[in-house]
């Protein structure tokens, strides 16, 4: 598929490369550190819908590609911070419960916040487009290139894996990596070992989130 002209083709391949990006950010928070996050979408539609209103004629704001996406991966991290603050304590089906949550509560909010007037305005304010969503983004633009085509977000997305894997599997080869998966076997053992079993899972979060809108600013 890398050398392939068919424009269809290189669509399936770059939807195939994101949804790899969010299997590489599941796979830290579920398979490192074991954690039943069944909300874990919701990163990713975070972050699209950060593009959506950073970089589109929806609310008139056009920054720079190179601003948009740092400013998505960091928020959203600290969105996988504040949702991993009340999952502290909790393992399993109450995870699995307090995440779901989180999910259907993003969805909702998306779809419900094309119509919201403050207490000091008299209109109300569009802010997700409700089921019809955003339309018109701004393309990718990179020190003065823009990409115009979907070639160019495949060679994009390409670059961003390989980093992606190696970075991954660099830490999967680390004390915390380690330690992730002993919380995954037994966390009450490796609490018992010395190990910061809520940092390391707030920790988990953050880092799965940040692919995740990484992620998602690329699918928008």
């Amino acid at each position: 598929g890398m050398f392939v002209q068919n424009e269809y083709l290189l669509r399936i391949a770059v939807n195939l490369g994101v949804f790899m990006m969010l299997t590489y950010g599941l796979n830290i928070v579920m398979g490192f550190a074991g954690l039943l996050d069944l909300g874990y979408v919701a990163f990713f539609g975070f972050g699209a819908y950060q593009y959506a209103l950073l970089s589109s004629p929806h609310l008139n704001t056009h920054l720079p590609t190179i601003a948009t996406i740092p400013i998505i991966v960091v928020s959203t991290a600290l969105l996988g911070l504040l949702v991993s603050l009340p999952s502290r304590r909790l393992f399993g089906d109450y995870l699995a419960i307090v995440t779901l949550f989180f999910g259907q509560v993003f969805v909702q909010l998306v779809l419900a916040s094309d119509s919201i007037t403050f207490p000091w305005a008299e209109e109300s304010k569009d802010f997700t487009g409700g089921s019809n969503g955003i339309p018109g983004l701004d393309a990718f633009k990179f020190f003065g290139f823009e990409f115009t085509s979907i070639r160019h977000y495949y060679w994009f997305i390409l670059v961003v894996l390989i980093f992606l894997t190696i970075a991954i599997v660099r830490v999967d080869r680390t004390r915390i990596g380690r330690a992730w998966r002993t919380i995954r076997e037994d966390p009450l053992a490796s609490e018992s070992m010395g190990i910061s079993i809520n940092n390391l899972k707030t920790l988990a979060f953050v880092a799965g989130a940040a692919i995740a809108g990484f992620a998602g600013s690329i699918f928008a």
